[in-house]
């Protein structure tokens, strides 16, 4: 059985008078250990597709199971839950941080909130916080933080827990270089853990490169790019800057 398996999925937004499609008949089998790319420009569906993988959102057809539990008929409070324990971490790569709350206790929120103490919960944030190299941070004010920095410290906090799926979504805006490559890197050594799978969604080819199964989504349909008759080529960044400045 696998982990999380995705059947016939479909998704629709209003746009004005008529429905946007944003997923289109995804059908998709993720098993532990799995380290999964997918590559898409910006309204392509991508995003969309995380947040109905994580409970966030929910379907207007088909399934989603994770580990042989149906999502679609869970509570919405149930699917919180799944992502605060040993179920799902979804990384958010933007967020608000709380005034002068230092790393670690931003780190541990998951944890607090499903009753376990300030002094317990920050033995497992620093663990987190060390496998995202940013240990040095940890009584630091989340608000001091570079970009680079909250969006490692981002994904600890989803580590936190240790989720069995982790998904990624790339941030919007660009890293400077320096960060981007140590962010891919981090990625990619998450990736070669056999105990989590692992989902990046990304515009730009170099976050992905290490995945073992690339995919692609485009108009809200998934394809595999391992099957020789479904290999989309990826852009060149100039290409991509030009469609991107196109929309």
């Amino acid at each position: 059985m696998s982990l999380l398996s995705l059947k016939h999925v479909s998704k629709h937004y209003p746009e004005g008078r008529a429905q946007l499609r944003v997923l289109d008949d995804v059908s998709l089998e993720i098993d532990t250990g799995d380290f999964i790319g997918i590559w898409g420009m910006r309204r392509s569906g991508k995003t969309t597709l995380l947040r109905v993988i994580a409970g966030v959102e929910l379907p207007d057809a088909g399934e989603v199971s994770f580990d042989g539990r149906e999502l679609t008929s869970m509570s919405a409070d149930a699917r919180a839950k799944l992502r605060r324990h040993d179920g799902i971490g979804f990384v958010r790569t933007e967020w608000r941080p709380g005034r002068n709350k230092p790393v670690v206790e931003h780190v541990a929120l998951p944890l607090l909130s499903d009753g376990m103490s300030l002094k317990d919960a920050k033995e497992p944030a620093h663990l987190a916080l060390a496998r995202l190299n940013v240990s040095d941070c940890a009584y630091q004010p989340v608000d001091r933080l570079s970009r680079g920095e909250r969006i490692r410290v981002g994904i600890a906090q989803a580590l936190v827990h240790q989720p069995r799926l982790l998904l990624f979504d790339e941030p919007p805006v660009p890293l400077r270089p320096s960060d981007a490559v140590e962010l891919y890197r981090l990625l990619g050594s998450l990736g070669r853990d056999s105990n989590i799978a692992i989902v990046v969604a990304s515009e730009d080819a170099a976050p992905i490169k290490r995945a073992r199964r690339m995919m692609s989504i485009d108009s809200g349909r998934l394809r595999s790019m391992d099957q020789q008759a479904m290999v989309v080529e990826f852009p060149d960044q100039q290409a991509a800057a030009r469609t991107r400045s196109q929309l």
